[in-house]
């Protein structure tokens, strides 16, 4: 019987110092508190738009190109693509983009005959209000405008000609 005394005693002991653990856990204050339903703080998906439904691919690159800085760089690659559309295609075979300065934002128009270069010149403040509709305003501020290039001559004697379709 004594023996049975002892194993009670074992067992007694060793449910008070699985209770004294259990107490300790208890009492202690959690770290990591899980939101209940209702009072959370974390972004949930609704009927309404947030940041992480999906986006349109334009949108992205219009912002990451907008975050890098790039607006400008972007909207001359869009004007010499666009040539033949923004101008028209009778104005885009005689009139081609030469050069654009990014520093003055200048774009230098080069002709196939001197008579274009001066229906151009009349008509630049149209074109470059039609090129800020198309790609933006302030993208191009001053145009400059000129005729084709003479070919070069050989030889020692030369003699001064027209431009190369001026005849």
């Amino acid at each position: 019987m004594t023996e049975n005394i002892n194993k009670r005693d074992a067992a007694a002991s060793a449910l008070g110092r699985a209770r004294a653990r259990n107490s300790n856990f208890r009492n202690k204050p959690t770290t990591v508190k899980r939101p209940r339903f209702g009072n959370s703080q974390e972004i949930r998906s609704g009927a309404h738009p947030d940041q992480r439904d999906p986006h349109l691919l334009t949108n992205i690159m219009k912002k990451f190109v907008k975050d890098f800085g790039w607006q400008q760089p972007t909207s001359v690659a869009d004007l010499i693509s666009r040539w033949p559309e923004i101008v028209g295609e009778e104005i885009a075979t005689h009139v081609s983009i030469d050069i654009f300065n990014a520093d003055t934002n200048e774009l230098i128009l080069r002709t196939d005959s001197t008579a274009w270069a001066t229906q151009i010149r009349l008509l630049s403040s149209d074109l470059k209000r039609r090129i800020a509709l198309e790609v933006g305003d302030g993208v191009v501020k001053t145009i400059k405008i000129y005729g084709p290039t003479q070919p070069k001559q050989k030889g020692l004697w030369r003699v001064p000609t027209m431009g190369k379709k001026d005849y």
